[in-house]
C-alpha cells in the first residue's frame, strides 16, 4: 500500500493511498471501534456491511459507525486509490453536544444507508474539502486543524443528503434471511448465543448457516461475534467499566479467555488500555 497522504493522533486518522494493482486479500473483514470515512477516487469494486453490498463508483462515499462490520472487493486489474478518515465521535461533542451531524452515522439500522453515490451530495464540495485537508504536508497542527474544520464541512453535506427524503440510499441483500440473522445476533450479542442456538431460532442447518454467513460477511459466525464483542469491551474499558465487569457483560463467561482474545485482537492488555484513559 502506497501512502500519500497519512496523519494520525489520538482522535484522528486521515490517508489517501493508491494499490496499483490491487491485492483482495488485504480488505477482509473487520470491525473497529472508530467511525469511517470512506471516499473512492478509483477503482471498481463492492463494499460490504453487515451482510449487505454496495457496488462502488469513483467519487461515492462510504460512512460507518463504530462497531459496523465490513470489508472491500476490489478489481485487481484496476488501481485503487481512496481516501479514509477514521475519527472518534467524541472529538465533535465540544461544538455539536447533540450529535447532529453523526445522524447519518448513527440513526439508521445495521448496514444500511451506508453508500452516497455521486451525486447525492456536492461533489464539488466535499472534493475541495479533501483537497484542502492534502494541501498541508507537514505541520502537525495544521493538519489536524484542517482535518477537522474540513470534516464539520463533510458532515454537515452528509447531514443535508441523509435528510433528504427525495433521495433514496440503496442496498443490495445477499440475503432477506441472514439479514435477519445478523440482527437477530446483535440484538442478544451479550447473551449466550451459539451457532446452535442461531440455528434453532431460524430453523437453519449449521453448514447452511456457515455458507451464508461467510458469503455476506467474508467471516464466520463466531469470529464475528467475538470481534464485536472485543470491540465493546474495549469501549467500556475507555469509559472506566473494570475489565472484568467489561468482559462479562460482554459476554465472555471466562476472563482468561477474554484477556487472550483482547490482547491477540489489540496488541494490547485490558489493563494497558485502562491505564491509557
Amino acid at each position: 500500500m502506497d501512502f500519500q497522504d497519512y496523519y494520525k493522533d489520538h482522535q484522528l486518522f486521515f490517508t489517501k493511498s493508491c494499490d496499483m494493482p490491487t491485492h483482495p486479500a488485504k480488505y477482509g473483514p473487520h470491525a473497529h471501534e472508530i467511525y469511517e470515512f470512506y471516499y473512492l477516487i478509483s477503482g471498481k469494486g463492492s463494499f460490504s456491511v453487515e451482510g449487505n453490498e454496495y457496488k462502488l463508483k469513483p467519487n461515492s462515499i462510504m460512512i460507518l459507525r463504530s462497531n459496523e462490520a465490513h470489508f472491500a472487493e476490489m478489481k485487481s486489474d484496476l488501481p485503487y486509490e481512496r481516501i479514509v478518515l477514521h475519527f472518534f465521535p467524541e472529538f465533535l461533542d465540544q461544538i455539536d453536544p447533540n450529535r447532529i451531524l453523526l445522524e447519518p452515522f448513527d440513526n439508521r439500522a445495521l448496514g444500511v444507508d451506508n453508500y452516497y453515490p455521486p451525486g447525492s451530495f456536492s461533489d464539488q464540495l466535499v472534493r475541495s474539502c479533501l483537497d484542502n485537508i492534502m494541501e498541508i504536508k507537514e505541520n502537525d497542527y495544521q493538519k489536524r486543524v484542517a482535518i477537522i474544520t474540513n470534516l464539520f464541512t463533510i458532515l454537515n453535506e452528509l447531514n443535508k443528503s441523509f435528510h433528504n427524503e427525495d433521495f433514496k440510499l440503496l442496498f443490495t441483500a445477499y440475503d432477506s434471511q441472514l439479514t435477519e440473522v445478523i440482527s437477530y445476533i446483535n440484538e442478544h450479542l451479550y447473551e449466550n448465543i451459539s451457532t446452535e442456538s442461531i440455528c434453532k431460532q431460524f430453523y437453519m442447518s449449521k453448514s447452511k448457516l456457515n455458507i451464508l454467513f461467510k458469503k455476506a460477511t467474508n467471516t464466520t459466525v463466531w469470529k464475528y461475534i467475538t470481534t464485536k464483542r472485543l470491540i465493546s469491551a474495549r469501549h467500556m474499558l475507555y469509559a472506566g467499566v473494570p475489565a472484568i465487569e467489561a468482559s462479562l457483560q460482554c459476554g465472555f463467561k471466562d476472563y482468561s479467555t477474554f484477556y487472550r482474545r483482547y490482547k491477540d485482537f489489540f496488541g494490547t492488555s485490558p489493563q494497558d488500555d485502562i491505564r491509557k484513559v
